[in-house]
């Protein structure tokens, strides 16, 4: 299963440090990881940030680079973000220990991206929205917060140790994180011409679907099937309107 490894890609949101960029490269490499992708990184090919990656300079100059997460997480199946603040906008789905077994189960057929935030403010909600699951790294109360790099090894440790010795369960090749969210935008249109967002913004609607339809893993049939649904559902309140 460590081939499947190849399948998850790192997404660090922002980071500000070349140094960091760098220890999270290493890691990356001490767990058998390759893909690393930045959202508006600082400057980090330097003698700060190849002093950070050691020997895995390589990954650092193969990273993607993108100008937003949407972009970063487009071709990917799941997108699981990383938090250390909870509530009622951030509820939690999985914990670390859970996160294998939402993650390996896609990796066969598809990519899994995992997503860390800046390292003196995180994700934005805005940003947590678009992750189909949330999961925090348990920590000491009295100081919670993990330097990025040291936040990454956590999760890497786990799918890598989890590689080692697990068996990946069946599932059917899920479809990426674009072709959902182009569903979600006609699933939006159809509830705004519908007037159900006169009173509220559309998006804790948006964000629940992309959850729910996140850690369905749904297939191409099932898209399809969806977007029938709607069409349908959409045709019919449009012809009860006009016959009024």
């Amino acid at each position: 299963m460590e081939t499947y490894l190849g399948n998850i890609r790192i997404v660090l949101t922002g980071p500000e440090g070349a140094f960091n960029i760098g220890s999270v490269a290493r890691v990356m490499k001490n767990m058998g990881l390759e893909e690393l992708a930045m959202v508006n990184p600082a400057e980090y090919k330097n003698d700060e940030g190849y002093r950070g990656a050691v020997g895995a300079r390589g990954i650092l100059e193969k990273a993607l680079i993108f100008p937003t997460l949407k972009d970063a997480i487009a071709d990917t199946n799941l997108a699981v973000g990383t938090t250390r603040r909870v509530g009622r906008l951030r509820p939690i789905f999985c914990s670390v220990e859970e996160l294998p077994e939402r993650v390996f189960p896609v990796l066969p057929e598809g990519k899994v991206a995992i997503v860390f935030g800046r390292e003196q403010s995180g994700l934005k909600n805005s940003e947590t929205d678009l992750c189909h699951l949330l999961v925090k790294i348990p920590s000491s109360r009295s100081f919670p917060s993990l330097n990025l790099s040291h936040a990454v090894a956590v999760i890497c440790y786990k799918l890598f140790t989890y590689a080692m010795v697990s068996e990946i369960p069946d599932i059917a090749e899920p479809v990426p994180s674009d072709e959902v969210e182009g569903l979600l935008d006609y699933i939006q249109s159809v509830f705004a011409d519908l007037g159900f967002f006169s009173k509220g913004s559309p998006r804790y609607v948006t964000t629940l679907f992309r959850k729910v339809f996140g850690r369905a893993m749904l297939d191409q049939e099932e898209i399809e099937n969806l977007t029938h649904i709607f069409q349908r559902l959409h045709g019919l309140c449009k012809s009860n309107r006009s016959e009024e």
